[in-house]
């Protein structure tokens, strides 16, 4: 069986789900000010936010760090930016991809996407890959060395 190219720890996933059990109608995304905590840096259309819920592991390899980028207007789709945000979002991406970032958006429409609020997800990776894997349960817990 195959999970999926992410995966949380037990503790990891317990946290991400008591925190979508107790969310209301209010976006995550859009209380992000210049002085929250989780924002690691503040472009003119973007927040660059440290992924709280990160993922464990990505495409079997450890996550050394895991942030995201946020457009600061509230916005579903990548194609609902303007041009300016649209370069912007561009070379801030280009940014991160040239320091080992690998980038990963889901569509709006899939269910797995946890926050209607566009997000594309920054991840580092450690440089050894899992040998092993064992899922003990969906979605994506696992044990691995």
């Amino acid at each position: 069986m195959h999970a999926g190219p992410s995966s949380r720890k037990r503790a990891s996933q317990k946290a991400y789900v008591s925190h979508l059990a107790r969310k209301n109608d209010s976006c995550d995304f859009c209380a992000f000010t210049k002085d929250s905590d989780q924002v690691v840096r503040s472009f003119r259309h973007f927040w660059i936010v440290e992924n709280i819920f990160g993922y464990d592991e990505w495409d079997d390899n450890h996550v050394v760090e895991h942030l995201m980028i946020v457009p600061k207007r509230h916005v579903v789709s990548l194609g609902e930016l303007s041009p300016k945000e649209a370069e912007s979002f561009a070379k801030v991406l280009g940014t991160y991809e040239s320091k080992g970032y690998s980038i990963y958006a889901r569509a709006a429409q899939n269910i797995a996407k946890s926050v209607l609020h566009q997000h594309t997800h920054l991840i580092k990776l450690g440089s050894t890959r899992k040998k092993f894997k064992l899922y003990v349960r969906k979605p994506h817990l696992l044990i691995s060395k």
